[in-house]
């Protein structure tokens, strides 16, 4: 039946129209005791203030209500929910918020079955875990992407989805980051059926059949049962670990540590310590860095950065100015090396900050040189910024052209974004004296105005 034909005693927060105005975001409808909440936000259901907020009313009322026995959890138009507004500024404080949403979604006491359509990634796959029951598509996938971002899942997923299908196929799901389809979820457990017709329809049929059964809430949270085996849960958090030993990306190792606690530590603990987790990702040079990327990529002009389903590629005038990069590049190794460092230093030195091979073509690694890090990166800038002013181009489009012409480490972010991690006024002065002997390291004016604001680059 429709909203307003629903009786007040099942909705009485509709009075005066009260529901509409808040929850705009949120619709609501009860049929035949079966609440269906439905997200029509906007950018395929990215979890924002307003968002949640309806989502935390809706479900503060449907769940409270004794005429409603089921509450059905869909997305409007063809995904599920997309997750965070990664350009959003305040990430920590969404992720913290969709948190709270989705603990308040787990501690219903009626049965939550979320529908999912698309693909549902990052914290709207969390918010997916935290219903009880899932049903799906044949299209749909779940799928982390948090660790490119070098983060752990932001909303209680890694600790929902260890105890839903165990720790070895979660560190797959959330170390590789790959999409978990319906069918594979369903064989893991993590759905509990693909809905061929339909989706809201099937949805119903489902809570229906659940409500006739008697079966009540099933939260992730109470699920023991892929966690019996202890043996089995270190072994896999070992060998994940183990596999991890090399590599000098922070948010693999965090999320290892994340699921060895959802297999040793209370829920609520174990929840607290992936909230922590997730702050100190957050914070840590390398998320800020990648996230630069990741923007960085869909904001460079297409006639410089193409894409398609294999990635990001230099377009042919991209690479000319990649190869301007990578000229001044190496000329600096040329000239640092005429100073006296030898060029399998220097190569070594570079394979350690990143480069898969130095300037001069070594592949070995050696210690990392913060100097010769800072003096390789001043000559990127002083060529960078002479790029910028032939073009027009942000900053941020050189860091991508960076890493995807000339291999600059990913999770340096590029030399732009590398620069503001080491600190651009003590960076000016170490160029001001290294230019007095060399002009590829004079500070360019894009420098000087990046000081100015305490947004660096990013302000330009």
């Amino acid at each position: 039946m429709p909203l307003a034909a629903v009786p007040r005693n099942l909705c009485p927060w509709f009075r005066a129209g009260r529901w509409q105005v808040q929850e705009r975001q949120v619709k609501v409808r009860v049929h035949d005791r079966i609440a269906i909440v439905t997200m029509d936000g906007a950018d395929q259901n990215l979890l924002s203030t307003a968002l949640r907020a309806g989502l935390w009313e809706a479900f503060g009322r449907v769940c409270s209500q004794d005429g409603v026995q089921a509450v059905i959890l869909c997305g409007a138009g063809p995904r599920f929910s997309a997750g965070l507004n990664l350009r959003a500024p305040d990430l920590a404080d969404h992720a913290r918020g969709t948190a709270r949403l989705c603990r308040r979604i787990e501690t219903c006491p009626k049965p939550v079955i979320a529908a999912l359509s698309g693909r549902c990634a990052g914290a709207g796959a969390d918010l997916a875990l935290a219903a009880h029951y899932r049903v799906a598509t044949p299209d749909a996938a779940l799928v982390w992407p948090d660790v490119s971002l070098g983060l752990v899942p932001g909303a209680g997923g890694g600790q929902r989805l260890t105890r839903l299908i165990g720790a070895e196929a979660a560190l797959a799901a959330l170390i590789r980051g790959q999409p978990v389809p319906a069918g594979l979820g369903q064989r893991l457990g993590l759905i509990d059926g693909i809905v061929n017709g339909d989706l809201a329809s099937g949805a119903v049929a489902f809570a229906r059949t659940l409500v006739e059964a008697g079966k009540g809430a099933r939260p992730a949270g109470g699920r023991r049962d892929k966690l019996r085996d202890g043996t089995a849960h270190l072994h896999a958090v070992s060998r994940a670990r183990a596999a991890l030993a090399e590599t000098p990306l922070v948010a693999p190792a965090r999320i290892v540590d994340c699921v060895e606690a959802a297999g040793l530590l209370p829920y609520e603990a174990a929840l607290a310590f992936e909230e922590d987790a997730l702050a100190q990702c957050l914070a840590h040079p390398q998320h800020r860095a990648l996230l630069h990327v990741f923007l960085a990529e869909r904001t460079a002009p297409p006639a410089l950065l193409a894409s398609d389903d294999d990635g990001f590629r230099p377009t042919e005038d991209g690479r000319s100015m990649v190869a301007r990069l990578r000229g001044a590049w190496e000329g600096a190794a040329r000239h640092i090396a005429a100073a006296g460092m030898t060029e399998a230093a220097i190569d070594a030195a570079m394979v350690a900050f990143g480069f898969r091979k130095g300037p001069f073509g070594g592949r070995a690694a050696g210690a990392e040189d913060a100097m010769l890090t800072r003096r390789m990166t001043a000559a990127l800038i002083v060529e960078g910024a002479r790029i910028i002013a032939d073009h027009g181009l942000h900053p941020a489009t050189i860091d991508a052209l960076a890493v995807h012409g000339m291999g600059y480490p990913r999770r340096h972010g590029g030399p732009f974004r590398t620069a503001q991690t080491m600190g651009l006024l003590g960076l000016r002065s170490d160029m001001r004296g290294w230019g007095a002997e060399a002009a590829l390291f004079a500070p360019p004016a894009l420098l000087d105005e990046a000081i100015k604001d305490a947004r660096g680059f990013d302000a330009l």
